[in-house]
């Protein structure tokens, strides 16, 4: 479907950024495809449906709340086929039905994490951001219609420059911003109060992975004593590493970074480094703070998932 491959491509192409803002296009994808189904009998249907989660799901091998939708959703769509003695048509409306529940879930979630981290930011604070999290644009936004005054540095985040976004963002919500060059945070740390990022997985040592320089950010943090913060639905854990899977880090275009780079220069374009829970003081949560030692007890019961004894 056209809609299905635009999504796809706007995931690829970074214009759909945001673990939480790809996992809504995954949901919207399923969504399409139920509604625009031509199947005429449960089998189809429920192929097209995993084959679409699939490809949704292989756009961003770094990002578990992507997948841990897509797996809940069809979960609900696997018994629904199964289980209905209703005619194909209404399986599809019921599908579609409780796949916008999962939206509006989302939403409320967020919503609860504004509220928490709201209160936790200081008043009168300096607070330091890396890249660009609607998650934590709208934490600040919830602070500042609470009356509370502060002010946020936020980090330009090569290669892309999605601290950009944030900036303008807030810019014009008149939150007062400043746009520093990566490893300018140094000296803006000094005077902070608090770092607070997103979150694009969390695995089960409590460790963040997120957009690349986050992990020199918290240890600049801790030598300057500054609080570390990470806004994250519990839908970002990654259950796998239970096991010992380790988090896949994609790597980007080369091009990114240098479209038209001398011969014999070898460029890595890391998307995501991973930040030691040790540098973290906590996760703002849809279910409160967590410490990042009990995020994945949490994580699992939200999943509905249990360890193997």
């Amino acid at each position: 479907m056209k809609e299905i491959n635009e999504i796809i491509r706007d995931i690829k192409a970074v214009r759909i950024q945001g673990a939480r803002n790809v996992a809504k296009a995954g949901i919207r994808a399923l969504i399409i495809t139920a509604k625009k189904s031509k199947a005429t009998d449960k089998e189809e249907l429920h192929s097209e449906l995993i084959e679409v989660a699939r490809k949704v799901s292989e756009t961003r091998p770094t990002e578990p709340m992507l997948r841990n939708i897509l797996e809940d959703a069809l979960r609900f769509a696997a018994m629904e086929i199964a289980s209905s003695n209703e005619d194909i048509e209404k399986i599809k409306e019921n599908i579609v039905e409780e796949e916008e529940k999962y939206l509006r879930k989302m939403r409320k979630g967020v919503e609860r994490i504004w509220e928490y981290g709201a209160k936790v930011l200081p008043t009168g604070g300096n607070i330091i951001t890396h890249c660009h999290s609607s998650t934590v644009t709208g934490i600040f936004k919830k602070a500042y219609d609470m009356g509370k005054e502060f002010k946020v540095v936020a980090c330009e985040t090569r290669p892309l420059y999605q601290g950009r976004i944030t900036a303008k963002e807030l810019a014009n919500y008149g939150i007062d911003v400043t746009l520093t060059v990566d490893m300018g945070v140094s000296r803006y740390m000094k005077k902070a109060d608090m770092v607070i990022v997103g979150a694009d997985a969390i695995t089960s040592m409590g460790d963040l992975i997120n957009k690349i320089g986050t992990s020199t950010i918290a240890r600049i943090a801790r030598m300057n004593d500054v609080s570390f913060f990470s806004a994250a639905e519990t839908y970002k854990f990654d259950p796998l590493t239970i096991y010992g899977v380790r988090e896949k880090i994609e790597v980007r275009d080369y091009k990114e970074v240098w479209e038209k780079k001398p011969k014999n220069i070898k460029i890595e374009n890391y998307a995501f480094d991973a930040t030691a829970s040790r540098y973290i003081n906590g996760y703002l949560t849809e279910v409160g703070v967590l410490s990042p030692q009990s995020f994945w007890s949490f994580a699992m019961k939200k999943l509905g998932k249990e360890v193997g004894v």
